[in-house]
């Protein structure tokens, strides 16, 4: 029995003592890689020993004596005896427009042993090089700069090499945050300064959005991401954030007010017949669905895409939204004529420029916030997966829920049965998020999937009874378009301000490219749901959207900002360069559709015997049966049996399985008797019903 022992400060210290201790290291004669550090012809391992920035595996706290005393192995055994096995899920983004990278795995088995990982990179196609090596099963990557990179990672101990963990290729492209205080320092530096005076004394509003830091912005207290705005404030219509405030706040005519709300209460039990429709139910704006897809440097801003990406699902869920929306006050905001501070008129703006439209666009948004009703929401979402149930089953079952959950909320509080409420949910396996913006603090937070509906309902009268002034938050705002200054009447709005608008705008283009991104989501997501892996398709298109996206971020870049239709794929791309990207979409991304197969089978033997392989099988080799359906010997498989006759006097047994995955096997061994008294024939008549999915190219939907 091996020795272990606990590690306490006395063993340590030894240890540290020994730390010049070196092993030899078994390298893959194969692995050609620029390594920067000296671990790969000799590793200095401290196996007992964790450095204080890395997380500490929870298998370390009792450490085999052979890994502790010099690999002697308690007695001349050697240390490990075999390799850890190879680093499993290995993640990382397919694109980012940050200058980071997080690099994750899962951990390997030490068999007893611990066990350390090395992580490399590869740039541009380049040569492998080490950047990390520890206990740690991630790290984050800092300083990246517009590249190609691709990772992989293996585990090793005093002794051994695991194989190679490898990732798919990663686009980096930091987006360009300009520092306009490099530009326009004095100027901004005192507008920083009015601002402050400003919000010292104004009613400032709790919010789920977070302000856009300025890059150089020294004073001000206007960027610490407190989720409070003010109104006046700027607003980047397309990627959801707030700006700064570039109205003339010291103006006799800038003034606020504060009314009844012009919003009745809302209460609702919805169904949910598609994203779009689940987006709107939850409020969400559509610069709150930006970057669904992938990375976005503005990633979190707004709890309200939060909300959506945790309900957004593929169509054979059945998705019903419980919305109680309490409007308490209005406040409203009035301008002077020339509303934008004069100073940012006379040093930024400047007509037909677009240097000048693009720094004024980024330090002041698009529109301003001109009006917000505060108050208190909750979204309630209860879901359920219809993969394993027949269409007449999937109606039934969604009329029952709706059916239930509306009895059991209502304006005033719960009502209905929470005992029948509950035994649906349970049978269905219901699952459910909850949100808020303002209302008591916590009670969403309270709520998951594994809470009583009995629950659910307390803390839903809590959120209705217990909503006051002291909780209230912005439910929603409306912005307004800036407004040209007088010395410049004789141009238009397009020639003074960064033209957004239009049909053709980068806001018409960056909304067609955030549908196209949520049903990629619908394309992509389910394929794990049914068993399968993931397409390396759907990696490489998330990066090909989110760039696509990011020419209509950047104002920099509006002349890239092209039409899904027109849209083709740049220099720095997971693609080959000129694709067009929405054909590529199209061919690559394929949409899971249900398919069928049915066949009757009859073998019969007289005097004999006969090998039955019975294939049934969907349309193509690519599609896969549904796990989730079945009966009989084919649950989990995807087939439904109906027995029909069989006897089968001196055969073998019958089996059932999936093989190829997209076919039903069923075989076996038919043989009759002999003599003259035994059974000289073998049936076996039977039929067999095959459901699953078929990816099949379909056109992405491009919203007019």
């Amino acid at each position: 029995m091996k020795h272990l022992k606990l590690l306490t400060l006395a063993s340590v210290v030894p240890i540290i003592m020994l730390s010049g201790i070196t092993y030899a290291n078994q390298k893959n004669e194969n692995e050609l890689v620029s390594d920067t550090s000296s671990l790969n012809s000799q590793r200095l391992i401290e196996p007992c020993i964790l450095s204080s920035d890395e997380a500490q595996p929870s298998n370390l706290e009792i450490i085999p004596i052979d890994d502790c005393d010099g690999g002697g192995g308690g007695g001349g055994g050697g240390g490990p005896y075999r390799a850890p096995s190879t680093p499993s899920n290995l993640t990382y983004l397919p694109y980012t427009n940050g200058t980071s990278m997080k690099v994750s795995w899962d951990r390997s088995n030490g068999y007893g042993y611990p066990v350390q990982y090395k992580l490399y990179e590869s740039k541009n196609n380049g040569p492998w090089t080490l950047v990390y090596s520890g206990y740690s099963n991630q790290k984050t990557l800092t300083g990246k700069t517009q590249s190609k990179v691709r990772y992989r990672v293996m585990a090793y101990n005093t002794n051994h090499d695991s194989p190679f963990r490898y990732g798919s290729n990663s686009i980096i492209k930091p987006f360009n945050d300009t520092n306009l205080y490099d530009k326009y320092g004095s100027v901004l530096t005192n507008i920083d300064q009015k601002n402050a005076n400003y919000k010292s004394t104004a009613t400032s509003f709790k919010s789920d959005r977070l302000r856009a830091k300025n890059v150089g912005q020294t004073t001000g207290a206007t960027t610490d991401n407190n989720g409070r705005f003010f109104l006046g404030d700027g607003y980047d219509l397309i990627r959801g954030a707030l700006k700064e405030t570039c109205l003339n706040v010291e103006h006799n005519d800038f003034e606020v007010t504060q009314h009844a709300p012009i919003l009745p209460t809302q209460f609702g039990v919805t169904y949910i017949n598609n994203n779009n429709q689940l987006a709107q139910e939850l409020n969400v704006s559509g610069s709150g669905k930006i970057g669904f897809s992938g990375d976005d440097f503005s990633l979190g801003l707004s709890g309200e895409k939060d909300r959506f990406v945790k309900s957004a699902k593929d169509e054979t869920h059945v998705r019903f939204v419980v919305k109680f929306v309490r409007p308490a006050a209005f406040f409203k905001l009035r301008t002077p004529t020339d509303a934008i501070y004069p100073e940012l008129v006379s040093n930024v703006l400047s007509p037909n420029d677009d240097e000048a439209k693009a720094d004024f666009r980024e330090r002041c948004g698009d529109q301003f916030i001109s009006n917000v009703h505060q108050g208190a929401a909750l979204y309630m979402v209860f879901s359920f997966d219809s993969k394993k149930y027949s269409y007449e089953e999937r109606e039934n079952a969604k009329a029952e829920l709706g059916l239930k959950i509306g009895d059991f909320f209502s304006v005033s509080g719960s009502g209905g049965s929470s005992s029948s409420l509950q035994e649906t949910i349970d049978r269905l396996q219901v699952s459910f998020t909850a949100d808020q913006v303002g209302g008591p603090a916590g009670l969403a937070a309270s709520i998951d999937s594994s809470t009583n509906i009995s629950y659910i309902g307390e803390r839903f009268n809590q959120f209705v009874q217990d909503t006051n002034p002291s909780n209230w938050a912005a439910i929603n705002f409306t912005t307004a378009n800036y407004q040209r200054p007088t010395v410049y009447n004789a141009y238009s709005h397009a020639e003074i301000f960064a033209d957004y608008r239009g049909t053709q705008g980068p806001l018409a283009q960056m909304k067609r490219w955030l549908d196209i991104s949520v049903q990629h989501k619908e394309r992509c997501d389910p394929w794990t749901e049914y068993g399968q892996s993931t397409p390396t398709s759907c990696g490489t298109s998330q990066a090909e959207i989110s760039i696509a996206m990011d020419t209509c971020r950047d104002t920099r870049e509006w002349q890239n900002c092209s039409h899904p239709l027109n849209y083709s794929t740049g220099s720095l791309t997971n693609t080959s360069p000129g694709t067009n990207l929405y054909s590529w979409l199209t061919d690559n991304v394929k949409s899971l559709n249900s398919a069928t197969a049915a066949n009757d089978y009859h073998h019969h033997v007289h005097k004999g015997s006969k090998q039955v392989n019975d294939l049934t099988c969907l349309p193509s080799n690519q599609c896969f049966t549904n796990i989730h359906r079945g009966s009989g010997p084919g649950i989990g498989k995807g087939f439904f049996y109906t027995h029909g006759y069989y006897d089968n006097p001196r055969g073998g047994s019958r089996e059932y399985r999936n093989s190829p995955k997209h076919c039903a096997k069923t075989s076996v061994f038919l043989k009759t008797g002999s003599g003259w008294f035994s059974d000289t024939t073998a049936d076996w008549w039977y039929s067999i019903d095959v459901e699953g999915v078929c990816p099949e190219a379909e056109a992405f939907t491009i919203v007019p």
